[in-house]
């Protein structure tokens, strides 16, 4: 009962886009756990941290997720790219 979560993100930037992507690997439980959290996170368990997505403190998973994962991946492409200029 593997499961993941997966976000993209892009960026407009000159001569070609900035594409970011992350990834939550867990599983699905057989019942909910938790009471944070939104949509199926009562029932996706983190096995790196051991508990629920829905367990979690918010700032923990918002920069955990699939979605903190991808925009700190974008956040460091920009900072590259206005490096580069």
């Amino acid at each position: 009962r593997a499961g993941q979560w997966r976000c993209a993100g892009a960026a407009a930037h000159d001569p070609q886009p900035l594409i970011a992507e992350g990834v939550w690997e867990g599983r699905i439980l057989d019942a909910p756990r938790g009471s944070g959290g939104f949509g199926y996170d009562p029932v996706f368990f983190d096995p790196v941290r051991g508990m629920g997505a829905a367990e979690l403190e918010a700032a923990l998973k918002n920069r955990i997720s699939h979605r903190g994962r991808a925009l700190a991946q974008l956040r460091e492409s920009l900072l590259a790219a206005m490096r580069r200029r």
